[in-house]
Parts: structure tokens; sequence; C-alpha cells
């Protein structure tokens, strides 16, 4: 009697309620199985907690059970009672109140959903399968409770240091059709916007999407009085994100990223690129053809003193040759600068100068990113005051990117 106490409480089970009735191993596969009858004073309805009348028959169901020493595969025969509920499910049949069983995952025990959690905290859910024996949906059924849960019951301190905060999307992965798997048109991209302290270099908060409505979430969970501490938020060039921005942070000065600024830049350069190499080829001119192709377009881009001597050469020829993609170059080259300002008004005289450079030049990707960058101007003044990038968000999304390669296979 006391062995069959101390094994129902290794289970996570009390004596008064349950009887042991057979206990079966298996040295070689390390794994046993025990029956397990529910005692007949158990008569709580499991849906409303009301008194079950009329039991006279016991339900079989299979439950994964906590390891026991080196069983580590231990399945749980469980005869559940049965009978007429008599409270408010209005005498529908029910079993009875088992409180050892995992309230989400029926199949599940409570102590092994508690040990299975922690295994997959530390380690992946293919790696908590081989181990229980349990299937890989119902492990990652339970870490999406888990984690689910204890993101309800978790609060943000008061006291967060967050007065230099940034947001950024990450892509987290793709769905595919079941038909026309092949038709990347049809495939629908998963994405989860970061809200991220700088003062921490950590996620504080995120929501599902990339749209303002996301990052709304995003600063509805951190709360009006953290979204009150709030004095420079970085974003990139999304009017959603700085609408939300502004809607819930009245102190925050929203600065648009430096880097998706150059990324605009250097789209407009590349279409210069575009219309020169398709020029090239009309005029069957193979010197600039070559240089223009795309997988040459690093050598317009790069530093000069980077170059190899042979590529510089060929660049200061193209240079020489071609109008365009020497004013291109130029107008490229001289824009960071222009950023590099410490001040606001040497910014703004700077641009000033940039600007005469591109209606002079009539390069009509230029006048397109000149438009841009009048739209987002007071934002990228935010950024000379601030400094303040979304470098830490974009170096988190990369290691959350690595993780998903290294764990692609699980």
């Amino acid at each position: 009697m006391d062995l069959q106490k101390l094994l129902l409480n290794a289970l996570g089970m009390q004596p008064e309620d349950v009887i042991i009735e057979k206990y079966l191993t298996n040295t070689d596969q390390l794994s046993t199985s025990i029956a397990i009858r529910q005692r007949r004073d158990c008569r709580h309805c499991i849906k409303c907690n009301g008194q079950l009348y009329g039991v006279k028959q016991w339900v079989e169901k299979k439950l994964y059970g906590i390891p026991l020493g080196v069983f580590l595969k231990v399945e749980i025969i469980f005869y559940q009672l049965q009978g007429i509920c008599g409270g408010d499910c209005n005498n529908k049949t029910r079993v009875a109140k088992a409180c050892f069983i995992h309230p989400h995952l029926r199949r599940m025990t409570t102590a092994f959903a508690e040990l299975a959690g922690r295994w997959m905290e530390e380690t992946t859910c293919a790696a908590a399968e081989r181990m229980t024996g349990c299937s890989s949906m119902s492990l990652w059924r339970l870490d999406q409770w888990r984690m689910k849960k204890k993101k309800d019951n978790f609060k943000l301190p008061n006291d967060l240091p967050i007065s230099l905060a940034s947001a950024d999307e990450v892509h987290m992965m793709t769905l595919r059709p079941q038909e026309q798997r092949s038709e990347k048109s049809l495939w629908e991209k998963k994405f989860i916007t970061n809200l991220v302290s700088y003062d921490l270099s950590k996620v504080i908060t995120n929501a599902k999407g990339r749209s303002g409505r996301s990052l709304q979430s995003c600063l509805r969970q951190l709360g009006p009085e953290l979204c009150r501490q709030i004095n420079f938020l970085a974003v990139d060039m999304h009017d959603g994100f700085i609408e939300a921005a502004e809607k819930y942070c009245p102190n925050a000065k929203v600065a648009v990223d430096r880097f998706h600024v150059a990324k605009a830049l250097n789209k407009a350069f590349d279409e210069v690129r575009k219309q020169e190499f398709e020029q090239a080829k009309q005029n069957k001119d193979n010197f600039q053809r070559q240089i223009l192709m795309p997988s040459k377009r690093f050598i317009l881009v790069e530093r000069s003193r980077d170059l190899s001597k042979e590529n510089q050469s060929h660049l200061e020829k193209l240079r020489k040759l071609n109008q365009n993609i020497n004013s291109a170059m130029l107008l490229v080259e001289y824009f960071p600068k222009i950023l590099d300002k410490k001040k606001v008004e040497e910014f703004r005289k700077g641009l000033k100068l940039w600007e005469d450079l591109v209606v002079e030049e009539g390069l009509t990707s230029f006048i397109d990113f000149l438009k841009t960058v009048k739209k987002y101007k007071e934002r990228i003044e935010v950024y000379i005051k601030s400094h303040l990038t979304t470098a830490v968000s974009e170096g988190i999304n990369n290691k959350i990117k690595v993780l998903k390669r290294v764990g692609y296979t699980y």
C-alpha cells in the first residue's frame, strides 16, 4: 500500500482519488504501462463541477505520464467515471473531474505537461518527443498554450528603461497552398512586429503582422504609463508605424531609420544602372554592358579604396563614358555625408545643395527619391538630433532568422 501511494505521488495523483490496478514494465524499451481506476467517490462533473448521478461505468483513456526513474515513456490507462450531471449541464452524460489531467490537452497529466514544457524551454520539441514518446504536434500545442498563459500573466515593470525604442518587423513563416505549391505568387508570408528597448537591447513586446495595427498592439501591451516614457522611437519608412507611434506615444519623437533611407537611395541608383545597361545593350557597347550588368553592380556602390586596381580603372573609364552613371554616383556619394551632419541646420543646408544637384541632373529615379526625402524630412531631422536607428532591432531580427534556419529540420 505504501508503494502504491509513493507511485501515485510520483505521478502527481492522490490515493483518495484513484487506485492502481495493473503495473507492467518493458525493460528493453524502458517503458511502463500503468492501469489506474478512478474511485467512485469522485463524482463531480468535469464541466460544471456539479454532482454526478447514475455512475455505473468507466471510460478508458490513455494518458502520457511523467517519467519514472529509468522508464522515460510512461503510458497511463485511466478508467474515468461517467454519469449523469445534475448540475448546470441539464442531465447530460459527463465524465468525472480529474485534477491531474491537463485542462487543455486531455491526453496529458499535469505533471507530464509541466515537465515536457520545461524540457522544451531548454531544448527543441523534437528532442522532447524522442525522450517522452509524445507526438510532436501535441508537444507543439502544449508549447503554444504555455507561451500564451505566460504572456497573459506577464506584466512589465513600471520602471522599465524605454526612453529610446525602435520597432521593426521580422519574417516568421511562409504558408504554401496544398495545391500549386510551386506558384510563389500564392504564398502567404507571415510577419511579427517587435518593439525593442535600446537601453536593454531586448524585445519588450511583439504582435502578429507588420501593419500599423501591429505596432498599436505592441504599444497597448506596453501601457499608457510606459508609452509616455518613450522620448525617441525609430521606425522604417512605414506610415502605419509612424501614425501608431504618434497616437500612443505623446512624448515621443519618431525618427526614420537611416538604413532604410540609404536603401531607397541605392534603389534609385540601381534604376539608373538598369536604364544605362539596357541602353548599352541597344548600342552594342560591350564594355558598358559588362560593367553595368547585375552581377557587377557591387563595383559601382563599393568604396573606391576597397576595389582592386583593375576595377578602379574600369570604374574611372565608365564614369568618363557615361554622364548619367557619373552623376548618379556623385549623388550617392554626397547624400550619406548629409546624414552625418551633427546639427539640423547643417543638414538642411546640405540637403538644399543636394536637391539643387538632383534637379540639375534631372534623373527621374533620384527626383522620385527626393520626393520621399521631403516627405520624411521631419523624421530624418529627428534622426540627426538623436542618431537613433533600428540597428538593435535589425540585429535581434537577424538572430531570430539564424535560430529559424538552425532549427529548420525540427
